[in-house]
């Protein structure tokens, strides 16, 4: 049982590491980057990257849903009072980070009005992501 928990605390480390990872790299050196290329390349190289962003990202965040819940019953019972009511905080804040960069990486042309916003979205996820980590640090602490 020890190696499940083992290997859960480290699925849930590294997703969530290659999910704000990439977040960091799109916002801080990708877009920066793609400025200096025609509207064509940039699409082009825009389109290729948010392809593979996309699998990344979709797995990563079924490995931190998935090791999260079950970090969560693990240590649910041991925990001090305020844990549940920032618990929830923190699964709002992350769920608003799921649908972002969701939507940023979608392929439908639907969503092409949201993704011309995306140096902005991008700069709030990162923001989002360092208070969900800031939290997670907090929540470490009361078990």
């Amino acid at each position: 049982m020890q190696t499940l928990e083992l290997f859960m605390r480290w699925l849930h480390i590294f997703s969530v590491i290659a999910a704000v990872g990439s977040t960091v790299f799109m916002r801080f050196v990708l877009l920066p980057s793609l400025a200096v290329l025609r509207d064509d390349d940039k699409a082009s190289v825009l389109k290729n990257v948010m392809g593979r962003a996309r699998i990344l990202i979709h797995t990563a965040i079924a490995g931190i849903l998935l090791s999260g819940f079950y970090n969560l019953h693990k240590v649910w019972s041991k925990t001090l009072s305020p844990y549940g009511f920032i618990f929830m905080i923190k699964l709002v804040l992350a769920m608003l980070v799921f649908m972002v960069v969701i939507l940023l990486t979608s392929s439908s042309p639907e969503r092409a009005s949201l993704q011309s916003h995306r140096k902005t979205l991008l700069a709030v996820n990162v923001g989002l992501a360092m208070m969900i980590v800031a939290l997670s640090a907090f929540l470490r602490s009361l078990h």
